[in-house]
């Protein structure tokens, strides 16, 4: 029998082949497997990050145009590698914005808080009113039964009628009169028993330059020292209107006054009014100063917002009201003036009302925006009557410089 050494090196060598082979051919699918999960990754973070570019393609039209509305269809192919979807949920607050690719799929939330500031009266100040006092109301938002949950008054601290028989405050309703507020939202002191509805709110945690300007108050001068403002100090207080008048273009009219400001009929109240219908309305801002409007008047086609940072009318004992040359220390000197419904303040506690006292309007003036009083721990104080008008396109309108939309923090995850 011949021998089968041979033979049988062949055939082990043969199968040891064929398991290294085997093993091979194991470690290549693993290879394989490794090659094709890593492409796939890669597709994935392409995605991720074309969907994330759609984000911010969004935002930043969504910013430029300064419109939580406005169409995104551009965003949507503008890197040249289509998206399966770009979106808007602007029915929701915070509005969601949504971008998916092949899969991922990325939102975050947008506020376009700012530039919404609710109530004809907004004021972080005392409000003092004295004489019948009568307000068409901001409709504020609609109840399930089709009427308005109407707004007038919005105050942080302390709300004031005086304590005679023709001091009142009446909630008028909408301007429009083809719709109503609900009756829990109308405040009318004329019909007895007095009460105060919703529609004057107490509201002692509102920030009125946070809602107006979409930015912090201690930022304040970065507000002031924008191009969204022509700013200048008052030379000669007792002549402000005309100094304002004079600022204003069709081009300027958001304008930032530093000082005291008494606005008198006889020294230009009305062409400041005249001149304010002229255009989309202005938008004014009285910083650290007293403010006072004094005489009957033409409706102030715009908003009066006055802001007070670090002041006091009292400046080395005197009064700053005293400088007025129209008879403003006259009136708010008298300490009659200062006797409040309800309460029995002595002489003292009447002084330190009078003290704190940083606007005063006599008369009927009435701006269709309403006036803001950003002046805190002070006091605002409305004598004789006013008829105040609510324009709510007016107010949209020259609040929306400062609506700029900004991500709400914490509504993603970029791990």
């Amino acid at each position: 029998m011949k021998s089968q050494k041979g033979m049988t090196t062949l055939l082990i060598t043969s199968m040891l082949l064929i398991v290294a082979l085997l093993f091979s051919l194991a470690s290549y699918k693993n290879l394989f497997y490794q090659i094709k999960r890593t492409q796939n990754e890669v597709v994935a973070r392409q995605s991720h990050w074309l969907a994330e570019g759609g984000l911010e393609c969004g935002f930043a039209t969504i910013r430029e145009e300064k419109d939580i509305t406005t169409d995104l269809s551009s965003c949507v192919d503008v890197f040249g590698n289509n998206l399966d979807s770009l979106t808007l949920d602007s029915t929701i607050s915070p509005a969601e914005l949504s971008s998916k690719k092949m899969g991922v799929n990325l939102s975050k939330n947008i506020s376009a808080n700012g530039g919404g500031s609710y109530g004809v009266i907004k004021s972080s100040a005392d409000l003092y009113f004295k004489g019948d006092h009568e307000y068409y109301a901001d409709p504020n938002y609609k109840l399930s039964d089709n009427s308005w949950a109407c707004l007038v008054l919005r105050y942080k601290n302390t709300f004031y009628i005086n304590n005679d028989s023709t001091s009142f405050f009446t909630n008028k309703g909408l301007e429009t009169g083809s719709e109503e507020c609900n009756e829990s939202y109308i405040t009318n002191t004329k019909q007895l028993p007095v009460i105060y509805n919703s529609d004057i709110k107490l509201d002692d945690t509102m920030d009125v330059f946070k809602e107006t300007f979409n930015e912090e108050r201690i930022n304040w001068e970065e507000v002031k020292f924008s191009e969204v403002f022509v700013q200048f100090d008052v030379i000669d207080p007792n002549n402000c209107a005309t100094e304002i008048k004079n600022k204003i273009t069709t081009e300027k009219r958001y304008i930032w006054v530093t000082g005291n400001c008494f606005l008198e009929q006889a020294t230009g109240l009305d062409e400041l009014s005249e001149e304010s219908q002229k255009g989309d309305g202005i938008f004014l801002l009285i910083e650290n100063g007293l403010l006072s409007v004094n005489g009957a008047s033409s409706t102030f086609k715009g908003i009066i917002y006055h802001f007070i940072n670090n002041y006091s009318p009292i400046e080395s004992g005197t009064n700053q009201w005293s400088i007025s040359t129209y008879g403003m220390w006259t009136y708010v000197s008298n300490l009659t003036m200062y006797k409040p419904k309800g309460i029995t303040l002595t002489p003292t506690q009447q002084e330190e009302m009078r003290d704190k006292l940083v606007f005063f309007m006599n008369g009927s003036f009435v701006p269709s925006g309403g006036y803001i009083f950003d002046t805190p721990d002070k006091l605002a104080y409305f004598n004789m009557s006013s008829d105040l008008s609510y324009d709510g396109t007016l107010i949209d309108n020259l609040l929306s410089e400062f609506n700029i939309p900004t991500w709400v923090q914490g509504s993603w995850n970029d791990l």
